[in-house]
This record gives structure tokens, sequence and C-alpha cells, in this order.
């Protein structure tokens, strides 16, 4: 049960979590910021939960499958990861318990309520807990998959040169949110320099590796067939 419960936890961390981040933490740090009116962040949370929900099943699966155990193979991994998924739709409902609690950070910034005040620091505790769930879970699994990675050490300097070159320039030009005037905070520049490490510099390091690696071995590989 090991083996398969990572990929299950993997799934599972990240799909709860990826909403309670973008609906709730992300929207409610955005109102306490104050570039969201509390009025507007009951209609923001439901569109961001579901963005975070959807983007956090497809990270899970894909760490779930790139850093499944050695003793798993692809399709048992992929089994498990689907699996996770439908079992994950139902626990959003809880999810979404701990989102709309860290909404009512906007109504506490109107009104101060003691049962509102339990209630919204409560969420933030449960939704930073389930965010770094994710953070450990994800990082075996990226640990794992690194250590597979034939060029592991080289795209682990490459991606590391990448992300802090990125995490340097997003503060820099805080980068603005797409579809809104808003401007992205300290906070959200370096979690959008990891996303897109994660997401477009690390394919394409491993794609571009591969390649000059398939290309080095190939002449050996022709000539030894020549030669024999």
């Amino acid at each position: 049960m090991g083996s398969r419960g990572r990929c299950v936890r993997l799934v599972l961390s990240w799909t709860v979590a990826g909403g309670v981040a973008g609906g709730g933490i992300l929207v409610g740090a955005l109102t306490i910021a104050g570039l969201v009116e509390p009025g507007l962040q009951l209609l923001a949370a439901p569109m961001f939960f579901l963005a975070g929900a959807f983007l956090g099943l497809l990270h899970g699966v894909v760490l779930s499958l790139l850093g499944r155990p050695t003793c798993l193979t692809r399709g048992a991994a992929a089994k498990h990861a689907i699996v996770a998924a439908l079992v994950s739709l139902p626990l959003l409902g809880i999810s979404w318990l701990v989102t709309a609690s860290i909404t009512l950070t906007a109504a506490l910034m109107t009104e101060m309520r003691v049962s509102w005040l339990f209630v919204a620091v409560g969420g933030w505790i449960l939704g930073l807990a389930l965010c770094a769930w994710a953070f450990v879970e994800g990082w075996k699994a990226l640990r794992t998959a690194m250590s597979r990675w034939p060029d592991g050490r080289v795209g682990s300097v490459l991606l590391t040169a990448i992300l802090g070159a990125t995490t340097v320039l997003f503060v820099y030009l805080r980068p603005p949110i797409v579809g809104t005037d808003l401007r992205v905070n300290g906070l959200g520049a370096v979690a959008l320099a990891v996303a897109v490490t994660l997401w477009v510099a690390l394919p394409t390091v491993w794609a571009t590796l591969h390649f000059l690696r398939q290309s080095h071995l190939r002449p050996h590989i022709g000539g030894g067939e020549a030669g024999s």
C-alpha cells in the first residue's frame, strides 16, 4: 500500500490544496492587500477555487506518474492516479468549506465578529496545512523523479538557475494577472516563477538534454554496428 499510497496522496493533496490555495488563500491575500474589494471576494473565490482545483489535479497526476516509486510501473501509477482523481471529487466539498471559511476575512474587514474571526482563523490554518501537505508530497515525488532522470545533475543546476532568474525578473516586473488590471505581489511573483519553472522550463530542459544525449549516443551506436 505504501507505493500505491504515494500516488493517491499526491493526487488528493494537490487537488484539495489547489482549490483552497486558489479560491481561499490567494483571493484572501489579495483582499487583505487591498487589491480586491471585499464585496468581489465572494464572486472571485468560486472561480479561483475551481481553477486551482483543476490545476492541482493536473499537477498531482503528473507528479504521480513522474515521481512514482521505482517498484511501480507507469501503467499501475496511472490507474492509481485515476482512482485518486475520482475520490478527490467529493473531497472538494470539504476543501470548499475551508475556502468559504477563509472568505470570511472580507466580512471581518467591514464588521468584526468573534465567531467569524474563529472560523476565518481556523480556515487559514487548515488551508495552509493542506498546502504544506501537498508541498511535502510533491517534494518527495520530485526527488524521486530527479533521481530517475539520467541528466538529473545537469538538469538540477539548469532549473535552479532558471528559477532564480525568473524569480528576480517577476519580483521586479510584477506581471499583471491575466484578465484583470491587478499585478501579482511578491509572494505571487515567486509562485509564478515556480510555476513557470515546473511547467515550461522543466519539460524544455528535459527534452533538450534528452535530444543531446540521444544525438551523442547515436554515432557511437552506429559506429559500433558498422565496425562489427
